[in-house]
Protein backbone atom coordinates (compact mmCIF):
# COMPACT_ATOMS: atom_id res chain seq x y z
CA UNK A 1 0.00 0.00 0.00
CA UNK A 2 2.85 2.49 0.66
CA UNK A 3 4.43 1.91 -2.68
CA UNK A 4 1.23 2.29 -4.15
CA UNK A 5 0.82 5.60 -2.56
CA UNK A 6 4.25 6.89 -3.63
CA UNK A 7 3.41 5.47 -7.44
CA UNK A 8 -0.10 7.57 -7.53
CA UNK A 9 1.69 10.84 -5.67
CA UNK A 10 4.62 10.59 -8.06
CA UNK A 11 2.03 10.01 -11.14
CA UNK A 12 -0.02 12.75 -10.11
CA UNK A 13 3.38 15.34 -9.77
CA UNK A 14 4.29 14.34 -13.06
CA UNK A 15 0.73 15.31 -14.70
CA UNK A 16 0.78 18.69 -12.63
CA UNK A 17 3.98 19.48 -13.61
CA UNK A 18 3.73 18.72 -17.35
CA UNK A 19 -0.06 20.73 -17.34
CA UNK A 20 2.08 23.53 -16.25
CA UNK A 21 4.77 23.31 -18.58
CA UNK A 22 2.59 22.97 -21.42
CA UNK A 23 0.26 26.21 -20.55
CA UNK A 24 3.92 28.04 -20.23
CA UNK A 25 4.54 26.92 -23.34
CA UNK A 26 1.52 28.06 -25.19
CA UNK A 27 1.65 31.89 -23.52
CA UNK A 28 5.16 31.88 -24.88
CA UNK A 29 4.23 31.02 -28.45
CA UNK A 30 0.68 33.12 -28.51
CA UNK A 31 3.22 36.38 -27.35
CA UNK A 32 5.88 35.39 -30.83
CA UNK A 33 2.57 34.93 -32.62
CA UNK A 34 2.75 37.51 -35.49
CA UNK A 35 6.69 38.59 -35.15
CA UNK A 36 8.82 38.35 -37.94
CA UNK A 37 12.51 36.68 -37.26
CA UNK A 38 15.85 39.34 -37.24
CA UNK A 39 18.88 39.60 -38.55
CA UNK A 40 22.03 39.37 -36.15
CA UNK A 41 25.74 40.04 -37.12
CA UNK A 42 28.61 38.98 -35.56
CA UNK A 43 31.95 40.82 -36.12
CA UNK A 44 34.61 38.10 -36.05
CA UNK A 45 37.73 40.07 -36.27
CA UNK A 46 36.80 42.32 -33.56
CA UNK A 47 35.96 39.22 -31.23
CA UNK A 48 39.41 37.64 -32.13
CA UNK A 49 41.30 40.82 -31.44
CA UNK A 50 39.51 41.03 -28.31
CA UNK A 51 40.41 37.71 -27.27
CA UNK A 52 44.41 38.27 -28.46
CA UNK A 53 44.15 41.76 -25.86
CA UNK A 54 42.57 39.58 -23.40
CA UNK A 55 45.45 36.66 -23.20
CA UNK A 56 47.92 38.97 -24.22
CA UNK A 57 46.74 40.59 -20.51
CA UNK A 58 46.86 37.55 -18.75
CA UNK A 59 50.32 36.54 -19.90
CA UNK A 60 51.49 40.43 -19.08
CA UNK A 61 49.85 41.45 -16.73
CA UNK A 62 52.65 44.58 -15.99
CA UNK A 63 51.53 45.70 -19.43
CA UNK A 64 47.82 45.39 -19.20
CA UNK A 65 48.08 48.90 -20.29
CA UNK A 66 50.48 49.01 -23.59
CA UNK A 67 48.42 45.28 -24.36
CA UNK A 68 45.59 47.41 -24.73
CA UNK A 69 46.92 50.08 -26.49
CA UNK A 70 47.81 47.76 -28.59
CA UNK A 71 44.47 46.41 -29.38
CA UNK A 72 43.04 49.84 -29.81
CA UNK A 73 45.57 50.31 -33.16
CA UNK A 74 44.47 47.03 -34.08
CA UNK A 75 40.64 47.86 -33.93
CA UNK A 76 41.01 51.00 -35.65
CA UNK A 77 43.32 49.53 -38.60
CA UNK A 78 41.39 50.29 -42.35
CA UNK A 79 39.69 47.04 -44.39
CA UNK A 80 39.89 47.07 -47.45
CA UNK A 81 36.48 45.73 -47.59
CA UNK A 82 33.80 43.09 -45.80
CA UNK A 83 33.75 39.20 -45.57
CA UNK A 84 30.50 38.19 -45.23
CA UNK A 85 30.00 34.85 -43.55
CA UNK A 86 26.49 32.76 -43.92
CA UNK A 87 26.14 29.06 -42.20
CA UNK A 88 23.57 26.89 -43.49
CA UNK A 89 23.00 23.55 -41.73
CA UNK A 90 21.18 21.08 -43.93
CA UNK A 91 18.74 18.57 -43.82
CA UNK A 92 17.00 16.26 -45.72
CA UNK A 93 14.17 18.99 -46.10
CA UNK A 94 16.60 21.84 -46.42
CA UNK A 95 14.82 23.51 -43.74
CA UNK A 96 17.30 26.31 -43.07
CA UNK A 97 15.96 27.72 -46.39
CA UNK A 98 14.44 30.32 -45.22
CA UNK A 99 17.18 31.64 -42.92
CA UNK A 100 19.78 31.15 -46.26
CA UNK A 101 17.60 33.43 -48.74
CA UNK A 102 17.04 36.37 -46.32
CA UNK A 103 20.55 36.08 -44.79
CA UNK A 104 21.49 36.62 -48.60
CA UNK A 105 19.26 39.50 -49.17
CA UNK A 106 20.47 41.01 -46.70
CA UNK A 107 23.90 41.16 -47.55
CA UNK A 108 23.10 41.76 -50.93
CA UNK A 109 21.55 45.37 -50.44
CA UNK A 110 24.77 46.05 -48.08
CA UNK A 111 27.83 44.63 -50.02
CA UNK A 112 30.36 46.61 -52.47
CA UNK A 113 30.93 44.87 -55.23
CA UNK A 114 34.41 45.33 -56.35
CA UNK A 115 35.34 45.23 -52.61
CA UNK A 116 33.34 42.51 -50.78
CA UNK A 117 32.96 38.79 -50.53
CA UNK A 118 31.10 36.01 -49.38
CA UNK A 119 31.62 33.18 -47.54
CA UNK A 120 29.02 30.12 -47.35
CA UNK A 121 30.03 27.63 -44.07
CA UNK A 122 27.79 24.43 -45.39
CA UNK A 123 27.42 21.50 -43.55
CA UNK A 124 24.41 19.09 -45.97
CA UNK A 125 23.70 16.05 -46.63
CA UNK A 126 21.35 16.67 -49.32
CA UNK A 127 17.99 15.83 -49.46
CA UNK A 128 14.78 17.09 -51.46
CA UNK A 129 16.22 17.82 -55.42
CA UNK A 130 13.68 20.98 -55.83
CA UNK A 131 14.19 22.11 -52.14
CA UNK A 132 18.10 21.97 -53.05
CA UNK A 133 17.96 23.52 -56.24
CA UNK A 134 16.47 26.66 -54.63
CA UNK A 135 19.13 26.57 -52.15
CA UNK A 136 21.91 26.37 -55.02
CA UNK A 137 19.78 28.83 -56.83
CA UNK A 138 19.94 31.56 -53.94
CA UNK A 139 23.84 30.77 -54.11
CA UNK A 140 23.93 31.75 -57.76
CA UNK A 141 22.15 35.36 -56.91
CA UNK A 142 25.68 36.00 -54.90
CA UNK A 143 27.47 35.28 -58.34
CA UNK A 144 24.80 37.43 -59.92
CA UNK A 145 25.77 40.33 -58.10
CA UNK A 146 29.05 39.97 -59.13
CA UNK A 147 31.03 38.68 -55.17
CA UNK A 148 33.47 36.73 -55.13
CA UNK A 149 31.92 32.90 -53.81
CA UNK A 150 33.64 30.63 -51.53
CA UNK A 151 31.78 27.82 -49.84
CA UNK A 152 33.58 26.10 -46.96
CA UNK A 153 32.40 22.86 -46.19
CA UNK A 154 32.45 21.50 -42.85
CA UNK A 155 31.64 18.01 -42.37
CA UNK A 156 29.33 17.01 -45.49
CA UNK A 157 28.72 18.63 -48.32
CA UNK A 158 26.86 15.71 -50.43
CA UNK A 159 24.11 15.40 -53.28
CA UNK A 160 22.02 18.33 -52.80
CA UNK A 161 24.77 19.84 -50.28
CA UNK A 162 27.36 19.42 -53.14
CA UNK A 163 25.15 20.73 -55.18
CA UNK A 164 24.93 23.91 -53.27
CA UNK A 165 29.05 24.15 -53.01
CA UNK A 166 29.71 23.59 -57.07
CA UNK A 167 27.86 26.86 -57.54
CA UNK A 168 31.03 28.67 -55.53
CA UNK A 169 34.45 30.28 -57.01
CA UNK A 170 36.33 28.34 -54.99
CA UNK A 171 35.19 25.29 -52.51
CA UNK A 172 36.88 24.67 -49.51
CA UNK A 173 36.73 21.41 -47.44
CA UNK A 174 37.98 19.91 -43.95
CA UNK A 175 40.28 17.46 -43.77
CA UNK A 176 37.93 14.29 -43.26
CA UNK A 177 34.86 16.30 -45.29
CA UNK A 178 32.65 14.05 -47.07
CA UNK A 179 31.68 15.21 -50.68
CA UNK A 180 30.59 13.97 -53.78
CA UNK A 181 27.68 11.53 -53.79
CA UNK A 182 26.73 13.01 -57.35
CA UNK A 183 23.45 10.48 -57.50
CA UNK A 184 19.70 10.26 -57.68
CA UNK A 185 17.54 7.66 -54.95
CA UNK A 186 14.60 7.13 -53.75
CA UNK A 187 12.74 4.68 -52.14
CA UNK A 188 9.19 3.50 -52.23
CA UNK A 189 7.54 1.20 -49.56
CA UNK A 190 4.97 -0.94 -51.03
CA UNK A 191 1.96 -2.93 -48.73
CA UNK A 192 -0.02 -4.39 -51.09
CA UNK A 193 0.73 -7.89 -50.03
CA UNK A 194 0.29 -7.00 -46.83
CA UNK A 195 -3.57 -5.57 -47.60
CA UNK A 196 -4.33 -8.44 -49.92
CA UNK A 197 -3.66 -10.95 -47.05
CA UNK A 198 -6.12 -8.37 -44.77
CA UNK A 199 -8.62 -8.56 -48.05
CA UNK A 200 -7.99 -5.11 -48.36
CA UNK A 201 -8.32 -3.77 -51.90
CA UNK A 202 -6.63 -0.57 -52.79
CA UNK A 203 -7.78 1.44 -55.93
CA UNK A 204 -5.64 3.78 -57.87
CA UNK A 205 -7.38 6.15 -60.28
CA UNK A 206 -5.05 8.43 -62.53
CA UNK A 207 -5.94 11.00 -65.50
CA UNK A 208 -2.65 10.69 -67.39
CA UNK A 209 -0.84 7.72 -68.23
CA UNK A 210 2.08 8.95 -65.78
CA UNK A 211 0.11 10.69 -62.89
CA UNK A 212 1.00 7.75 -60.74
CA UNK A 213 3.89 5.15 -61.41
CA UNK A 214 4.20 4.00 -58.24
CA UNK A 215 2.08 3.60 -55.35
CA UNK A 216 2.78 2.98 -51.75
CA UNK A 217 -0.98 0.73 -51.36
CA UNK A 218 -1.64 -0.14 -54.86
CA UNK A 219 -0.02 -2.69 -57.52
CA UNK A 220 2.93 -1.87 -58.93
CA UNK A 221 4.08 -2.86 -62.82
CA UNK A 222 6.65 -3.13 -64.44
CA UNK A 223 5.75 -0.17 -66.91
CA UNK A 224 5.26 2.02 -63.32
CA UNK A 225 8.91 0.89 -62.26
CA UNK A 226 10.06 1.14 -65.91
CA UNK A 227 8.80 4.74 -66.18
CA UNK A 228 9.89 5.79 -62.41
CA UNK A 229 13.47 4.71 -63.18
CA UNK A 230 13.59 7.17 -66.54
CA UNK A 231 12.39 9.73 -63.73
CA UNK A 232 15.56 9.25 -62.14
CA UNK A 233 17.93 9.04 -64.80
CA UNK A 234 16.54 12.74 -66.15
CA UNK A 235 16.79 13.92 -62.64
CA UNK A 236 20.47 12.63 -62.61
CA UNK A 237 20.86 13.85 -66.04
CA UNK A 238 20.25 17.27 -64.71
CA UNK A 239 22.37 17.54 -61.55
CA UNK A 240 25.63 16.24 -63.94
CA UNK A 241 24.80 19.03 -66.34
CA UNK A 242 24.67 21.69 -63.16
CA UNK A 243 27.86 20.68 -62.26
CA UNK A 244 29.62 20.37 -64.95
CA UNK A 245 28.08 23.74 -65.83
CA UNK A 246 29.96 25.18 -62.80
CA UNK A 247 33.09 23.08 -62.83
CA UNK A 248 33.71 22.32 -66.53
CA UNK A 249 37.29 20.87 -65.72
CA UNK A 250 35.81 18.08 -63.41
CA UNK A 251 35.59 14.54 -65.51
CA UNK A 252 32.04 14.68 -65.05
CA UNK A 253 31.57 10.74 -65.57
CA UNK A 254 34.19 9.65 -63.53
CA UNK A 255 32.51 11.26 -59.87
CA UNK A 256 28.50 10.76 -60.85
CA UNK A 257 28.11 7.75 -59.87
CA UNK A 258 27.04 8.62 -56.57
CA UNK A 259 30.49 8.07 -54.82
CA UNK A 260 31.58 10.29 -52.31
CA UNK A 261 35.08 11.47 -51.38
CA UNK A 262 36.67 12.59 -48.00
CA UNK A 263 39.48 15.71 -47.97
CA UNK A 264 42.59 15.11 -49.83
CA UNK A 265 40.68 12.40 -51.90
CA UNK A 266 38.55 14.74 -53.02
CA UNK A 267 41.47 17.69 -53.76
CA UNK A 268 42.80 15.13 -56.37
CA UNK A 269 39.53 14.17 -58.59
CA UNK A 270 38.76 18.17 -58.01
CA UNK A 271 35.46 18.31 -56.21
CA UNK A 272 37.30 21.16 -53.86
CA UNK A 273 39.96 23.55 -54.86
CA UNK A 274 41.10 23.53 -51.13
CA UNK A 275 41.84 21.43 -47.99
CA UNK A 276 41.83 23.70 -45.57
CA UNK A 277 40.27 24.59 -41.70
CA UNK A 278 38.03 27.38 -42.57
CA UNK A 279 38.81 29.02 -38.99
CA UNK A 280 42.51 29.37 -39.98
CA UNK A 281 41.23 31.04 -43.60
CA UNK A 282 38.58 33.61 -41.90
CA UNK A 283 41.09 34.82 -39.08
CA UNK A 284 43.51 35.33 -42.04
CA UNK A 285 41.24 36.91 -43.83
CA UNK A 286 40.37 39.35 -40.87
CA UNK A 287 43.94 40.73 -41.15
CA UNK A 288 42.57 43.08 -44.27
CA UNK A 289 38.86 42.72 -44.35
CA UNK A 290 36.27 42.76 -41.87
CA UNK A 291 34.79 39.75 -41.10
CA UNK A 292 31.19 39.75 -40.50
CA UNK A 293 28.64 36.41 -39.96
CA UNK A 294 25.48 37.57 -40.82
CA UNK A 295 22.28 35.01 -39.68
CA UNK A 296 18.49 35.29 -40.03
CA UNK A 297 16.96 34.18 -36.68
CA UNK A 298 13.43 32.84 -37.09
CA UNK A 299 11.06 33.65 -34.22
CA UNK A 300 10.51 29.86 -32.74
CA UNK A 301 7.11 27.80 -33.30
CA UNK A 302 4.85 26.33 -30.77
CA UNK A 303 5.94 23.02 -32.01
CA UNK A 304 9.60 23.92 -31.48
CA UNK A 305 8.92 25.04 -27.94
CA UNK A 306 7.00 22.50 -26.68
CA UNK A 307 8.90 19.73 -27.96
CA UNK A 308 11.93 21.08 -26.63
CA UNK A 309 10.11 21.33 -23.19
CA UNK A 310 8.61 17.71 -23.57
CA UNK A 311 12.17 16.73 -23.81
CA UNK A 312 13.43 18.38 -20.97
CA UNK A 313 10.92 17.24 -18.93
CA UNK A 314 11.74 13.30 -19.94
CA UNK A 315 15.17 13.95 -19.39
CA UNK A 316 14.34 15.30 -15.54
CA UNK A 317 11.45 12.94 -15.12
CA UNK A 318 13.16 9.40 -16.47
CA UNK A 319 15.59 9.39 -13.26
CA UNK A 320 13.32 9.85 -10.92
CA UNK A 321 10.58 6.68 -12.57
CA UNK A 322 13.79 4.52 -12.96
CA UNK A 323 14.22 5.46 -9.05
CA UNK A 324 10.59 4.68 -7.84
Amino acid sequence: MEFLAELLSFVLKAVVIAAVGLVLIASAARSQQGKEGGLRVIDWGARWKTYRAQLLSARHAKQAKETKKQAKKLAKQPVQGTLWVINFNGDMRASGLKGLREAISAVLVSAEKGKDAVCIRLKSPGGGVTEYGLAASQLIRIKDAGLHLTVAVEGVAASGGYMMAVVADRIMAAPFSAVGSIGVVAQVPNFHRALKKADVDVEVVTAGKHKRTLTMLGENTDEGRTKFKEDLEQIHRLFKSFVAQHRPALDIEKVSEGDVWFGQDALEVGLVDEVAQVDDWLMAQSQEHAVLEVRYELPKRFGDRLGRGVRAFAQQLMPNAWTK
